[in-house]
């Protein structure tokens, strides 16, 4: 895998699984100081605005989210990326099958879960419907997730030089 600096992280409706991890990948990447940058996508557009409990959940560890906006996946978009990471395997699927045309698209794409080497339980649930005890299990899920997937590029970003 070439230098990754782009990454697109993928969820059903861009406002509860991916903008929290767009954000905390944010974070890590700059406690990590690593020059990275995210944007996160979803299948459909839910609302226009991050659910609440994943605003609290980045409110509780001081992480500012206020110019988030919800975006509609799109080839323009996975184009650019050099990294889509998805919450579901359901996604990479659906992905492979209406993006071929993008160049790279299979070695690019994978689960978050997928990425950081876990090869049983690859997805990361929806908790829209959840009660608030499991949206918290989630959303701790895809925290540890997403600092061992900056801890990940930049590994592979320091051998390819």
């Amino acid at each position: 895998m070439n230098n990754i600096s782009k990454i697109l992280i993928v969820c059903l409706g861009n406002t509860a699984r991916s903008p929290a991890a767009e954000y905390l990948a944010r974070d890590y990447a700059k406690k990590y100081g690593a020059n990275l940058t995210f944007e996160s996508t979803g299948f459909i557009n839910a609302f226009s605005y991050m659910q609440p409990e994943s605003q609290e959940y980045l409110n509780s560890k001081g992480i500012k989210h206020s110019d988030f906006r919800p975006q509609i996946i799109n080839r323009k978009l996975l184009e650019k990326q050099d990294l889509i990471i998805t919450m579901e395997k359901s996604h990479v699927i659906d992905i492979r099958e209406n993006y071929q045309a993008v160049n790279d698209i299979s070695k690019k794409l994978f689960t978050l879960k997928e990425f950081n080497g876990e090869t049983d339980d690859l997805n990361i649930i929806d908790p829209y419907y959840a009660s608030a005890k499991t949206y918290q299990k989630v959303l701790k899920i895809i925290d540890e997730n997403i600092e061992k997937m900056i801890k990940k590029i930049i590994r592979i970003n320091k051998t390819e030089f």
